[in-house]
């Protein structure tokens, strides 16, 4: 997992050429104004799902993970938590479906935490388990954009 602001000038040094890019694109957009949905950016490469939601307690959340995508949250407006593990801390009851990118679990060991505010981003690789949209310190409204990028395109 990286973490960091949109508004930090070097937001991308060290990353990726596909993540810089994928960034960068995000810096020109007028993010206030993304009409929640699907946008797709680069085919079945690189799509944003803009969304707007209010945070819940992360006890009635379950976390998610990847296989195929990287998973780039940024939260355009609000504040949110984000519970993170490890690949491999996240307990799975059924196996991977193979026709979604997405499986749900529960994060079992290290358990970690993140504070986001207007304009971090935090990027999550496959296998790694993510729980989103958790409050804070008391429910809000808030509106993220996750962008998913094929993993391939890092390579």
């Amino acid at each position: 997992m990286i973490h960091n602001s949109l508004f930090n000038p070097r937001f991308g040094r060290g990353l990726a050429p596909a993540l810089v890019s994928t960034l960068t694109e995000l810096r020109r957009c007028d993010l206030p104004e993304l009409a929640p949905g699907h946008h797709p950016i680069d085919g079945d490469n690189i799509f944003m799902d803009v969304m707007t939601l209010t945070t819940t307690p992360a006890a009635q959340k379950r976390a998610e993970m990847h296989q195929e995508y990287i998973a780039l949250h940024l939260l355009i407006s609000g504040e949110e938590r984000i519970e993170y593990g490890l690949a491999g801390d996240g307990h799975r009851e059924q196996p991977h479906a193979e026709n979604s990118d997405l499986l749900l679990l529960d994060i079992k060991r290290h358990p970690q935490t993140l504070h986001m505010t207007h304009g971090m981003f935090a990027i999550f690789f496959q296998m790694e388990p993510h729980k989103t949209g958790c409050l804070w310190q008391r429910p809000q409204h808030i509106k993220k954009a996750v962008v998913r990028i094929h993993h391939r395109l890092l390579l």
